[in-house]
């Protein structure tokens, strides 16, 4: 039996040898073939801007639609600068019309109901210089007391709002399974609030924004005024008086009747000032965009392949957040000889196979071969070291029901 037993062992490895030569032979009969692994186009979400991320709507393994909101970040300080800009255009476009007021004034000579309208116009430059005068010195003497305990105030009215609105989003969003004890089966009652998901979405984000606006509000008078706004509190003192002075100066030039070169300089007044106007209308529409990317929408229809970022988390312009992969329109690429490579071309079908769906096969398309041979030297002339170059072929794989995933190994048939 011992000297036997060697025997056996030759027989049963040159029939397993014989059985997948057969098999090799039949394969490159029936087509030529290749290995490779499922890849799908994915895209990483980055920030352009960086910031606080206030909510993520999506998790690891979503479904997610192209265009879809999927990231909100915290947008309260650009809204509060959104807020200034807009009042400096309207400060802008009340300059354009005081210039052109004041131009006409100047061409017409001074009637009585001019002189007092400029007159008129000089009483309001004092009182805005009062007024921005009493502002700084708010900003410097620090904020009192009563007014704390209003943003406080503010501040709880806005935390019972959200709470409110977070309890409305949990109830519309929660379902609970039923069983009947008589006959074993189960039903799904989602309750809601008679109100749509997205909706109460919308409403539960409004909270959100307006608890941090206040939030943000009362920590500003607790720690008090900051030097960059008191710089601009004591640029505003100097800006209403600089306008208090040119208001004067137009009312003695009406009462003085107007010149030509006075004429010019109140053409060149208005023109300065509708530049000024067009300046601080190009700032809001900066803002603006700010604000739009602040807000992250999936480029792409796909799965979440990966979430890196967790709401209250600061991040950086670049940062890598979410990656979304679209696998309905998966693709392998796989490697084929230099000596059969004129057997694929554009457009060839090819049939997909893998080990977790045994005895199924998937279809596949040729959309790129590519040019130039790889991992051969260019000093190689013999036909043995030629046949050791390959060509990179990409195969798009149709995946109708979702059951390739990225990762799988799969092997390639191309059709004759």
């Amino acid at each position: 039996m011992r000297r036997r037993l060697p025997l056996l062992i030759l027989v049963v490895v040159v029939a397993a040898g014989a059985y997948l030569w057969s098999n090799r032979a039949a394969a490159e009969s029936s087509g030529l073939m290749a290995s490779g692994t499922i890849e799908a186009t994915d895209v990483t979400l980055s920030p352009e801007v960086g910031g606080r991320v206030l909510d993520v709507l999506f998790k690891e393994g979503d479904a997610v639609q192209g265009g879809q909101v999927v990231i909100h970040m915290d947008d309260s300080l650009v809204k509060a600068q959104l807020v200034q800009s807009q009042q400096a255009v309207a400060a802008a476009q009340a300059a354009v019309k005081a210039a052109q007021a004041n131009y006409d004034l100047l061409k017409a000579g001074a009637q009585v109901d001019q002189v007092t309208a400029a007159e008129q116009a000089v009483n309001n430059m004092q009182a805005n210089v009062a007024n921005a005068q009493a502002q700084l010195v708010q900003l410097q003497n620090g904020a009192k007391a009563g007014d704390i305990a209003t943003a406080e105030a503010a501040v709880a009215q806005a935390a019972a709002q959200q709470k409110v609105m977070q309890d409305t989003y949990d109830k519309i969003t929660t379902c609970v399974t039923i069983t009947n004890p008589k006959d074993g089966s189960k039903r799904t009652i989602c309750p809601g609030l008679g109100t749509p998901e997205e909706q109460a979405r919308a409403a539960l984000n409004a909270a959100n924004e307006a608890l941090a606006a206040a939030q943000s509000r009362l920590t500003q008078l607790k720690r008090g005024a900051t030097k960059a706004e008191l710089d601009a509190a004591k640029a505003k003192v100097d800006m209403a008086t600089a306008q208090q002075a040119q208001t004067q100066a137009q009312l003695d030039q009406i009462k003085s009747g107007a010149r030509p070169e006075q004429l010019a300089a109140a053409q060149a007044q208005i023109e300065v000032a509708q530049a000024q106007a067009g300046s601080a209308a190009a700032a809001i529409d900066v803002l603006k965009v700010q604000i739009d990317k602040l807000t992250l929408n999936s480029p792409l229809s796909g799965v979440v392949l990966k979430r890196a970022i967790e709401p209250g988390e600061v991040v950086m312009p670049g940062a890598s957040l979410l990656t979304i992969g679209d696998l309905a329109h998966l693709y392998i690429v796989v490697y084929v000889s230099e000596s059969r490579y004129g057997e694929i071309k554009l457009g060839q079908a090819a049939q997909v196979k893998v080990d977790s769906f045994p005895g199924q096969t998937f279809t596949g398309t040729v959309t790129q071969i590519a040019d130039q041979a790889e991992f051969t030297p260019r000093n190689v002339q013999t036909a043995e070291g030629r046949a050791t170059t390959v060509f990179a072929v990409h195969v798009d794989v149709t995946n109708p029901d979702s059951k390739l995933k990225p990762g799988m190994p799969a092997d390639v048939v191309f059709s004759q």
